[in-house]
């Protein structure tokens, strides 16, 4: 993964119409505490369920340069490296100086594209001031796997 790509795609996203869903009557916990985990069949909705909440921390205020969106579907961001993950934080901090002052909300989409994604979740999940809501399609990512990644 290349860092001014990263930047390139961050940036898209912070500058982009997000779609309008229908609206859903899941709502996913946007103060938890606990990384958020969706996971499911391909094709039923859990992006869109991802920009439905973007959608509501946006009308609670919350300003769109702290919220991270990525999917990892996206060629852009070929092949991810382990260890490579920790570039998304900064490269964000290097595109929006001021948003580490407050909350960010991270949301990684089809996370299970990534090997060895679960050390990094934690570790940002237990060092940065960060909300994380993670999907996933794979069969290595069922619910009864997800409880020990």
């Amino acid at each position: 993964m290349n860092k001014e790509t990263l930047k390139g795609v961050l940036q898209q996203f912070a500058v982009r119409k997000l779609p309008e869903p229908r609206r859903r009557q899941l709502e996913l916990p946007l103060n938890s505490g606990k990384v958020v985990y969706v996971t499911g069949a391909r094709r039923t909705g859990k992006t869109f369920l991802f920009f439905q909440t973007i959608g509501d921390l946006l009308a609670q205020g919350i300003a769109r340069e702290q919220i991270i969106y990525l999917n990892f579907e996206d060629d852009r961001l070929f092949p991810v490296e382990p260890g490579q993950l920790d570039l998304v934080l900064r490269a964000h901090q290097e595109l929006f100086p001021n948003s580490a002052e407050r909350t960010r909300y991270v949301f990684f989409d089809e996370i299970q594209n990534v090997k060895d994604w679960e050390r990094y979740i934690r570790r940002i999940h237990d060092t940065e001031d960060v909300a994380i809501f993670l999907t996933g399609s794979s069969s290595s990512l069922l619910r009864r796997d997800m409880s020990t990644a």
